[in-house]
């Protein structure tokens, strides 16, 4: 396989195809999908595509849930050419408008129940032409997936395109404002797949389980691209629920499970005594910050060990990985991938020595191309060649990358600055806390107070004045929080990040 063929998702499902045409590469519930059965219908696609018109840099939204017809999508509309616009499932009318008229969107591949919010998305949107369905409730004007894939003959030879040309735009969740679309090139997603298979070496005999989402970067790089290029089976779930997620991993003999921290604390929570991990060789975890008192509950009780990786997708995702078997260490997200290369610097863009404090920067061929029609956003974050990614760490004398916390929540109080996730590691060590949140709060002496969102174990019960002391007992005191809120559950994203924003405007609206 040459360079240009490594740069190219295309080349590499085909290599997969030829490779191992008779394995089965998706598994849905009773369903399963051979390799050679799968680029089949991904040529079938893509020829269908065409005849709607679609060409070589058009764009194309899809909004599908973790089955078949997602991979089959995604690369059959980078087969002609065009550029795939993965949209969040959970998506409302309002939000799919804005994602399909800021890409400029010229289809829509969806699944059936999505159809309503989607019909009324599109109103007086010029540039959506085509809404494709799968499912059986079409209504005027819908085309349905299944006859589109069904008429159509093989595209047997793919649109030509560049490395650097964009192939998927991926939009990020947005802390203010309206979100926007990272454009992820051809490199950027092969380089990232391949490092990824590098990594954890996924082959035939491997069993992924599919259960995070592939409209979501880690999901997409990690489980999809990495898994399918390396002739791997996916067993896919289309929603995440614990007792599913026990079954399938014993019953399908899953060897490869890639999650977010979220998930290992359902798991958790919800096991029974005897629950069957004996298959898994690899659980990674990724997506938000794996805090090390779950990483040690969740090891002990189910006897594997977590490899803890960091990404954003701006770089398609994954930066740094704990490597395997020997070389772990737990409360790092590793080291960098092979190729990438990742420093701490301070305010003037100054490298800082090993173990000091600062923001991460990264360049590398997993580094985006920039932010679609929005220069300027580009500008502030893309710095010669070197992507700042907002997110406050440090690098340690083996080269292990620590990360601190988000530079936009650093809380500085009375001078001092205090990292939020330094309270929420300790007040997760609490007997009755499950989960909790920290945020700054303006105030009149300090110029910023420290606040805390508590969700508390079942059945347990605290108060504010026993949260206070225990953090006065193992912190100094500048560091612990004036202001204690108890939640039943913390405001999240589809990757189980904590939505820190929707916690200061509850606090901005308890002000008015």
């Amino acid at each position: 396989m040459n360079s240009v063929q490594e740069n190219n998702l295309n080349y590499l499902i085909l290599n997969s195809a030829r490779q191992y045409a008779s394995n089965i590469a998706l598994s849905f519930g009773s369903d399963s999908v051979s390799y050679q059965h799968l680029y089949e219908t991904i040529c079938r696609l893509a020829q269908g595509l065409h005849q709607l018109g679609i060409r070589k840099g058009d764009r194309v939204a899809v909004m599908l849930p973790n089955i078949p017809q997602f991979p089959i999508s995604y690369y059959a509309i980078l087969k002609i050419g065009a550029i795939c616009v993965p949209i969040n499932i959970m998506s409302k009318a309002k939000e799919i408008h804005y994602l399909l008229g800021d890409s400029e969107s010229k289809a829509i591949i969806l699944w059936e129940s999505f159809l309503p919010e989607v019909i009324k998305a599109v109103a007086g949107l010029d540039s959506c032409n085509h809404i494709i369905t799968l499912g059986e409730k079409l209504v005027d004007d819908v085309i349905n997936l299944t006859e589109l894939i069904a008429s159509s003959s093989a595209l047997d030879e793919a649109v030509p395109v560049l490395p650097e040309d964009t192939a998927v735009i991926l939009y990020t969740a947005g802390t203010t404002g309206y979100s926007k679309g990272a454009e992820l090139t051809h490199r950027n997603l092969s380089f990232n797949a391949l490092a990824c298979a590098e990594i954890a070496k996924p082959g035939p005999s491997d069993v992924i389980l599919g259960v995070l989402p592939f409209y979501h970067s880690f999901g997409q790089t990690v489980v999809m691209n990495a898994g399918l290029i390396s002739g791997a089976r996916i067993v896919l779930l289309s929603n995440f629920e614990p007792d599913a997620v026990f079954k399938v991993i014993k019953d399908e003999g899953v060897t490869i499970f890639a999650s977010v921290p979220t998930m290992l604390r359902m798991l958790l929570d919800a096991s029974a005594d005897k629950v069957d991990f004996s298959s898994i060789k690899y659980c990674l975890c990724g997506g938000a910050k794996l805090e090390t008192s779950l990483m040690q509950a969740f090891e002990e009780k189910f006897g594997i060990l977590i490899n803890e990786g960091y990404g954003l997708t701006e770089t398609s995702p994954v930066v740094s990985f704990n490597p395997f078997g020997f070389g772990r260490k737990p409360g790092s997200v590793g080291v960098p991938l092979k190729g990438v290369n990742v420093k701490v610097v301070d305010e003037n863009g100054k490298e800082l020595p090993p173990n000091k404090e600062g923001e991460i920067i990264v360049s590398g061929p997993n580094v985006m191309k920039g932010y679609l029609n929005r220069p300027e956003a580009t500008k502030e974050v893309l710095k010669q060649d070197w992507f700042y990614t907002g997110d406050i760490g440090k690098i340690d004398e083996d080269g292990y990358i620590y990360i601190l916390d988000r530079k936009k929540d650093l809380i500085i109080k009375g001078g001092f600055n205090v990292y939020p996730r330094e309270v929420e590691e300790l007040l997760l060590y609490h007997p009755k806390v499950k989960e909790v949140a920290v945020i700054g709060v303006p105030d009149s002496i300090q110029g910023e107070e420290v606040k805390a969102y508590v969700v508390l174990k079942d059945g347990k019960r605290a108060s504010k004045d026993e949260i206070i002391n225990y953090c006065q007992e193992h912190m100094a005191l500048y560091k612990c929080p004036k202001y204690v809120v108890f939640l039943r559950q913390l405001p999240k994203s589809p990757a189980g990040r904590v939505l820190k924003r929707r916690l200061k405007a509850f606090t901005a609206a308890e002000e008015t």
